[in-house]
């Protein structure tokens, strides 16, 4: 009984080996190119090794293989030697490959039809198309080339269109090869009517959000641009803009607009910790379609140690391209510590804001504004014209690799409009950061302000210039730079000058190091000389902006204080 049990398992074993030859196949391919050889390997990938006797067999049907798929990359003359080793249970296969001469496209025939043969911007993909002639046959590069013709056609509003003919003749002997096409795009579509699924705004508030007017020929790029309207206004929590062209009459088509009304009332709270201003609440609360003109009504609050603030605002969205600009009122309490000066402003405001050429912001605005300090019953009243410029430019992201941040401000206050005092106040800002083989990064900042009046000590502490903390210069407490008193108090300057130079490597995909030098000063004297903050610290790429701990050394200081600053936020 043992015996024919032992027997048994040995007859398995045997049974085993025979049937699985295998335990690991790995194939190696020599002679080839890296394309050539992802190539073989994508049509080579299943083997059907059953036992040893078909392995000869199968290596022959796998020579075959990998030499007919390099057809498609333009190689008819390949050839392929394939050998087999077996190591216990592996078996190890090669695979050498000589591609021979490859077919070159000898002509493209292409012919264009229809509406799209006068049209300049259809055209313009012809110079774009990835065949040449005398260039190497690729059957892939010539489907992209018929897929980019079918997709630049739609896009434009060829909806009919069709190949007549698409075709690769190759000839084998001669290593060449003749290319094909004849497409006919059909008439172009107009768009002949938008329709809106929402009774939330009447047909003709929803219009001014189109880039586009009814009768004009199709592009992908208006849908595109309605949806991104439409999304970015806040109104609608979903936008769908489809093209309905089975219901259009003739060559007209229609644009479905799906849309899911966002919530009636948005609430959001947050906190976030910063060494300037310590632990930070914040609140918001939006109604987001107030009424059906488009009216939006906001509320917010943000509260900390050294800064307490409630705001209320009203938007109305421009006639014109609403997308790009709105009409503010909005009224403001904030408690704010300025150095050692702590004050209260009361604030109301009217601000037309637009989009000009180029990415600039423009605001004009009315503020008025009324402030007092802890120290003083004197209130100071405010009534302040302005205008404001402002660019964000950046490769996309909260992670950019490269952008530019430019800010301009000035308004100003008179005795004769309403003013206590007269005051002129302008502020600068810019801010660039750029990437060096992706792994080092380099930012600069810079700064400036000025302040002109008649009265500097009823200037409020909110318009007088402080410096110093996490944004300005490093090594100093928040807003710790400023001419002081007889009480040695801060009390703020007239000027402004601030210059930072950080350089980042980031070591990890999101984390890196960082090294920076700050200087700045905020000064009535000039002869105020600058603080300097140097130092080092560590950045780690959070979903919600680079997370920045610093340790700071404020070199100009002669006790040399070390801060350390943690700050949380996108970088322009």
């Amino acid at each position: 009984m043992f015996c024919l049990l032992f027997a048994a398992l040995l007859f398995a074993a045997l049974s085993s080996a025979l049937s699985d030859p295998a335990g690991s196949v790995t194939t190696t391919i020599t002679g080839a190119t890296k394309a050539q050889e992802a190539q073989i390997r994508a049509h080579t990938s299943t083997l059907n090794l059953t036992n040893i006797a078909d392995i000869e067999a199968e290596l022959q049907a796998l020579e075959q293989r990998a030499a007919t798929s390099l057809q498609a990359l333009g190689y008819y003359h390949a050839s392929v030697d394939a050998s087999h080793a077996n190591y216990k249970q592996n078996t190890a296969i090669n695979l050498r490959v000589d591609a021979g001469r490859p077919t070159l496209i000898k002509s493209i025939n292409l012919n264009i039809s229809g509406g799209a043969k006068e049209s300049r911007e259809f055209r313009k993909i012809l110079t774009a198309l990835p065949i040449r002639t005398g260039s190497r046959l690729d059957h892939g590069d010539y489907e992209r080339a018929k897929d980019m013709l079918y997709s630049h056609a739609r896009n434009l509003g060829f909806f009919s269109a069709r190949f007549l003919r698409s075709q690769v003749l190759v000839s084998a002997k001669e290593n060449s090869a003749q290319v094909w096409i004849e497409f006919d795009s059909g008439a172009r579509h107009t768009i002949e009517s938008v329709t809106y699924n929402t009774d939330l705004f009447d047909r003709k508030f929803l219009t001014r959000w189109q880039p586009f007017e009814a009768g004009v020929p199709y592009r992908a790029s208006y849908t595109a641009g309605l949806t991104r309207n439409l999304q970015n206004s806040g109104y609608f929590k979903h936008v769908s803009v489809k093209p309905d062209i089975n219901r259009g009459i003739g060559n007209k088509v229609n644009l479905h607009v799906d849309l899911t009304p966002a919530k009636e009332n948005v609430m959001s709270l947050g906190a976030g910790y910063a060494t300037d201003t310590e632990l930070r609440v914040k609140g918001s609360w939006l109604r987001p379609h107030h009424n059906l003109s488009g009216h939006t009504l906001k509320g917010a609050t943000s509260l900390s140690r050294l800064r307490q603030e409630v705001s209320l605002s009203y938007q109305i969205p421009h006639r014109s391209q609403p997308e790009h600009g709105r009409y503010t009122f909005d009224v403001g309490l904030l408690n704010h510590q300025s150095g050692d000066t702590f004050s209260q402003l009361r604030t109301m405001n009217v601000s037309d804001t637009r989009l000009l050429g180029g990415g600039w912001y423009r605001d004009i605005f009315l503020r008025l504004e009324n402030e007092n300090t802890e120290d003083s019953t004197d209130r100071t009243n405010l009534l302040l014209p302005g205008f404001s410029l402002s660019r964000t430019q950046s490769d996309g992201g909260i992670h950019p690799d490269k952008g530019t941040f430019l800010s301009f401000k000035v308004f100003a206050g008179h005795t004769r409009l309403f003013s206590d005092i007269n005051m002129l106040k302008a502020t600068a800002s810019a801010k660039r950061l750029f990437s060096l083989r992706k792994k080092h990064y380099l930012i600069t900042r810079a700064e400036f302000g000025l302040l002109k009046t008649s009265d500097f000590s009823r200037v409020a502490p909110s318009h007088r210039f402080f410096t110093g903390g996490d944004n300005s210069v490093r090594g100093f407490a928040y807003q710790s730079i400023s001419p002081t008193n007889e009480s040695d108090e801060t009390i703020g300057g007239q000027f402004l000058t601030n210059a930072s130079v950080e350089y980042n490597y980031y070591f990890r995909d999101r984390w890196a190091f960082s090294a920076f030098t700050d200087t700045g000063r905020a000064f009535t004297d000039s002869a105020t000389p600058y603080s300097v903050g140097v130092g080092a610290g560590i950045r780690w790429l959070s979903p919600v902006g680079p997370l920045r701990f610093d340790i700071g050394v404020g070199v100009s200081d002669e006790d040399n204080p070390v801060r350390i600053h943690l700050a949380i936020g996108p970088q322009l």
